[in-house]
């Protein structure tokens, strides 16, 4: 306190009451623990000016520098079945931080965004409903009521997904109760929280055993595992089947390419062949070198061994020119001969 003038005795004759207040005064400016000014005050640090001549007391506990927030970092939105999840990083900046708020709007205007709550830490859950979409936005507020900037201009969006069971547990409350089961009936379009359900017949709970569907349109159908028996299909499509075992009977193939084919047993009737490769040779199953059997090699040479004809083999291409072998004889026309060889002939 400044010392350095007291005020002098008052010697002039005034009034007695004004000669007591005077002393008082004195007295006051003059005791150790008498009257101090704003400017005492201040320096103490225990307070602090504010508008005019008010003076804020400052609680010693609460005394540090306190910064005006940061921007929040990272803001992401995360939807959720009827929430969107929002996260943002930055309250650890300084002690002095107090908590968030949160403004969202139906569009991407910062300018219409309302204020819709707070956090103290970097997570909010806006519980909007399902089948909804917002745009948001998040700005730090520190102990001394000081708010710091928007994380950005631009909003960050955040949607939930149609909670579709719970639409359709509310269409079925509303219209099915009225209606026999399992079936109900709309009228016309309905909007149930959002979504719109289109008028038609809608079935509410339904078990299919032993039904007959004679015409059905599935779109995107996955089939784990199926069973059909009797089945006639028209018209089939298949990429890249993995058949284990088929039986087809009476089919009609048109175009078959068969990669490295093993068949067992083929029963081929008819058939027309127009262009085969056969490696190496045919020949009977019984064939051996010096055994009975026939073979047909890959250069068309045919061996017989003991082979036993049934019916005609006929060698030649006119009636007037050929050889014909039956079982009991052989019958030559106009053959040349060049070459024979018969032995133990009887």
């Amino acid at each position: 306190m400044n010392r350095q003038f007291p005020l002098p005795a008052v010697t002039s004759p005034i009034a007695p009451d004004l000669r007591r207040f005077l002393d008082r005064v004195k007295e006051s400016f003059d005791d150790p623990d008498g009257l101090v000014t704003r400017k005492d005050l201040v320096d103490t640090g225990l307070f602090k000016v504010t508008t005019g001549p008010v003076l804020e007391y400052l609680d010693p506990v609460k005394v540090t520098s306190y910064t005006t927030p940061p921007a929040a970092l990272n803001l992401a939105a995360e939807g959720s079945m009827t929430a969107i999840i929002l996260t943002w990083d930055g309250v650890n900046y300084n002690t002095g931080y107090a908590y968030t708020e949160v403004w969202r709007a139906s569009v991407d205007n910062l300018g219409v965004a309302v204020l819709v709550g707070t956090a103290t830490a970097g997570i909010y859950a806006d519980a909007v409903g399902s089948d909804a979409a917002h745009y948001y936005w998040v700005r730090m507020v520190n102990v001394l009521n000081d708010k710091g900037p928007f994380n950005a201009i631009a909003g960050v969006a955040g949607s939930t997904a149609p909670d579709l069971a719970y639409v359709f547990s509310q269409l079925t409350a509303a219209y099915g109760t009225t209606s026999d089961a399992p079936f109900f009936q709309l009228d016309s379009n309905t909007t149930i929280n959002g979504v719109v359900i289109p008028a038609g017949t809608y079935i509410k709970e339904a078990k299919i055993f032993n039904g007959s569907i004679t015409n059905a349109k599935i779109g995107a159908l996955a089939v784990d595992a199926a069973k059909i028996a009797n089945a006639t299909i028209i018209n089939a499509k298949i990429a890249d089947a993995t058949i284990e075992t088929a039986k087809i009977k009476d089919a009609n193939i048109t175009t078959a390419k068969i990669g490295t084919a093993a068949i067992t047993t083929a029963k081929i009737a008819d058939a027309n062949i127009t262009n085969a490769k056969i490696g190496n040779t045919i020949q009977s199953a019984a064939y051996s070198a010096g055994s009975a059997g026939w073979k047909i090699d890959k250069t068309g040479e045919m061996e017989m061994n003991n082979a036993t004809f049934r019916g005609t083999l006929a060698v030649g291409g006119t009636a007037a020119n050929r050889m014909n072998i039956t079982a009991t004889k052989i019958e030559i026309y106009n053959a040349n001969v060049l070459r024979v060889k018969i032995g133990d002939l009887a």
